[in-house]
């Protein structure tokens, strides 16, 4: 039997879906203007996503990319 949540509770965590660039340089502990070098000479993957002229990442590239070598 499913429990009806109480009306104050937190809604449930939500995982990301997509993540900017400055949220890509800050988990792997590197700049901004690293991950632009490294997109600029094509060792970086392409965004999954533009809004505006923002580039997302889903996190499944990201994972794919790191298992991958990670441009190395």
């Amino acid at each position: 039997m499913n429990a009806i949540p109480h009306p104050d509770a937190a809604p449930p965590a939500v995982d990301r879906l997509t993540y900017r660039l400055d949220e890509v340089a800050a988990a792997l502990g590197v700049s901004r203007r690293t991950i632009e070098r490294e997109r600029s000479a094509g060792r970086f993957p392409r965004p999954d996503l533009r809004i505006g002229k923002s580039p997302l990442w889903t996190r499944e590239s990201l994972v794919r990319w790191i298992a991958e070598g990670g441009g190395s």
